[in-house]
């Protein structure tokens, strides 16, 4: 199933979650400008130059200390990846909210909620223990000032598959009252390039 990510706001995506986007083309001109500026001794040109390398700096520098909502999603969904990985259902389920939802398909499939999705965690100690996985997708995207979302694709050897088993997921984590930022829905959206049929954990 082809399903994208919201397109994250251009404030967001220029000045947090993708700066480079930005500094890299002013670092360009602020370059060819202090170099032009050397080699006909033009002050004007150089000191342009390097007043475009310190907005260049200052962009990073916002962007480091700055954490988009798409980036607080991320971090949510490598903790609970981690989790996973090591079978530790506490630091699973720590990662949801309490309503939370998993999905089949897609977002909007039928869901089951949280004891069923913990019910089926308990196979992460059994035949679906985890023996190796590499993250092979991590995008992100800021849907609004509260909510991020990731799309995680993972090939998974288990305890009962034969090989390594590509899956792709669509997760929205959603800042609580509290301030922490928690999984609201979580999607499986392909499973060995098929969509997976809703009970298939």
């Amino acid at each position: 199933m082809n399903i994208e990510l919201p397109s994250t706001p251009l404030f967001t995506a220029l000045f947090a979650e993708s700066p480079w986007t930005l500094a890299f083309p002013i670092l360009v001109v602020a370059a060819a400008l202090a170099w032009w500026g050397a080699r006909t001794d033009r002050v004007r040109a150089i000191l342009a130059g390097v007043a475009m390398m310190l907005c260049a700096a200052a962009i990073l520098a916002l962007a480091a200390v700055q954490v988009s909502p798409g980036e607080h999603a991320r971090e949510t969904v490598q903790a609970m990846v981690a989790a996973a990985e090591s079978a530790d259902l506490q630091r699973f389920q720590a990662c949801f909210a309490p309503d939370a939802s998993m999905h089949y398909g897609g977002p909007e499939s039928p869901g089951d909620d949280m004891e069923r999705l913990m019910r089926a965690a308990e196979s992460l100690k059994g035949k679906h223990r985890i023996e190796s996985n590499s993250v092979t997708e991590l995008s992100i995207a800021t849907k609004d000032s509260e909510c991020g979302i990731v799309l995680l694709g993972c090939r998974t050897t288990t305890a009962s598959s034969y090989a390594a088993v590509p899956t792709r997921w669509w997760i929205e984590v959603r800042r609580q009252a509290d301030g922490a930022w928690l999984i609201e829905r979580l999607a499986w959206i392909e499973l060995l390039n098929q969509v997976p049929a809703r009970g298939t954990l």
